[in-house]
Parts: C-alpha cells; sequence; structure tokens
C-alpha cells in the first residue's frame, strides 16, 4: 500500500493536479470514507480514500492524517519523511487551489514537525520557522476565524518566542497568548485545542498564563474526543497533567519530549 501511495504522490498527483487546475474541474466534496477512516486512525487507508477522491480538500486530508502519525512517532528521521510526505500532499491541494486554508495549515504543521525533530541551526538553513509562518499566515488571511489556524497561530508565537526570543522571526507571544484565546472560544470543548493551549502556555513558563493554561488543561483532559487523534492527545494531557501535579521539572521534562 506504501509503494501505491509513493505512486500515486511521485507521479499521478503532480500530473492530475496540474490538469484539473488548468481545465476547471469540479471537484467532490470531502469524502466521507475518508474523513471516516481519518477519525477512526487509519490513516493509511484515509490517504488512500482521500487520494481516489481527489480535490484539495481530499489531498489536505490526506496532509492531515500524515502529519498525525509524524506527530506521534518518536524517531527523528522517520517524523522527517512523515511530515514530508504530508507537505507533498498539501502543495499538490495548494496547486489547485492556492488560497486552501486546510492545505496552508497542513503545510505549516509539517514543516514545524520536521523542524522540531533536526537541530536548531539545520531548521534556520532551510528556513522551516518563516515558510510555516507563511503558510499559518495565508491560512488566516483566507480563513481569520478558522480556529485551528488560531491554535497553530498561537502554539507557533508562543513557542517560537520561547525558543527563540520575542524578536525571531516577529514572534509575539503576547499575539499568540490572544491567537490561543479566540481559538478556545470558538472551540472551548475540542480536545485537540485544548492541549495545545495548555502545553504552550505551561512551556512559556510565565507566571501569568498558568491559570489560563491550567483551565485549557483539565479540558483537555475531561472533554469527549472526536477523533482517534485527539483520543491520543488527551492520554498525553493526562500525563502533563500528572507533571504538573509533581513539579516543575517534571513539567519540564515532558515539554521537551514533545514536537
Amino acid at each position: 500500500m506504501l509503494g501505491w501511495i509513493a505512486f500515486v504522490r511521485r507521479v499521478v498527483l503532480p500530473v492530475a493536479s496540474g490538469f484539473f487546475a488548468l481545465a476547471g474541474v469540479s471537484f467532490a466534496a470531502l469524502d466521507e470514507n475518508a474523513l471516516a477512516r481519518y477519525a477512526a486512525g487509519d490513516y493509511d487507508a484515509a490517504v488512500v480514500a482521500a487520494e481516489m477522491a481527489g480535490g484539495p480538500d481530499n489531498l489536505a486530508l490526506a496532509a492531515r492524517a500524515l502529519n498525525a502519525v509524524a506527530y506521534f512517532d518518536d524517531g527523528r528521521k522517520s517524523t522527517r519523511k512523515m511530515a514530508g510526505n504530508a507537505l507533498d500532499y498539501a502543495q499538490a491541494a495548494l496547486a489547485i487551489e492556492p488560497n486552501h486554508p486546510e492545505g496552508h495549515l497542513q503545510a505549516a504543521i509539517s514543516l514545524s514537525l520536521r523542524s522540531a525533530k533536526m537541530s536548531p541551526v539545520r531548521a534556520l538553513l532551510l528556513d522551516l520557522p518563516v515558510r510555516a509562518r507563511k503558510h499559518i499566515d495565508r491560512a488566516l488571511e483566507s480563513s481569520p476565524g478558522n480556529v485551528w489556524a488560531l491554535s497553530t497561530s498561537g502554539a507557533w508565537r508562543v513557542e517560537v518566542a520561547r525558543r527563540g526570543g520575542r524578536t525571531l522571526f516577529g514572534a509575539d507571544p503576547e499575539l499568540g497568548y490572544e491567537e490561543l484565546l479566540k481559538a478556545r472560544t470558538g472551540a472551548p470543548d475540542n480536545v485537540a485545542i485544548a492541549y495545545e493551549a495548555a502545553l504552550r502556555l505551561l512551556a512559556s513558563r510565565r507566571e501569568e498564563w498558568r491559570a489560563t493554561a491550567l483551565e485549557a488543561l483539565d479540558v483537555a483532559v475531561s472533554a469527549e474526543p472526536d477523533t482517534k487523534f485527539e483520543t491520543d492527545l488527551q492520554a498525553k494531557a493526562i500525563e502533563l497533567k500528572a507533571a504538573v501535579d509533581a513539579g516543575p521539572e517534571a513539567v519540564r521534562a515532558f515539554v521537551d519530549a514533545q514536537p
């Protein structure tokens, strides 16, 4: 199956994407089978179904599925490879629809996952943080109230500021904090968005954000997951809550192990 996926990515998608973009073909909506496979955590099957359905929505879903695999992959090389494959699908979606919000969002996530699994110097040489930021900005321009884009943007700002300082690439942690709050307001019971807010705000170690982080963490631990990905994130949230109870050193160790 993986060989077939690689063949489609290398040969079929570049040809099909260019042809359909030129021909102005109308694609079907998000494929229900691909979406169901993604929700169940059957990511390989989700990719295959999304490819078969075609169109920017489904190609972006294929990217989301591969990013989900990469997120939980502990290997450095294997994570980078999987995230790179996700980027291929995101770019294929954007080749058809350049302003596709989900395509830009998944491209940003794949670039961020690759960056997290290599040395900071190499990530800077490859311009990964800046490339990710550009895709996030495009997603927000196309869909300003998109809670997923707001969550990703806020996490990027807070995390880049934590790792490199406020001025690096224009990172603004205060703006990131506001974006995380907006995402939480738009989806108050979403496990993934709550976990991301809790993780990044606790990682910042800013005392004025701690209460907000702990409130988000409580939601991430107790809310009902909608997908297998969110179920797996909830397990991480439970680990993070145990680390909070154990003290600052445990929180730092947990944070350092996350992408």
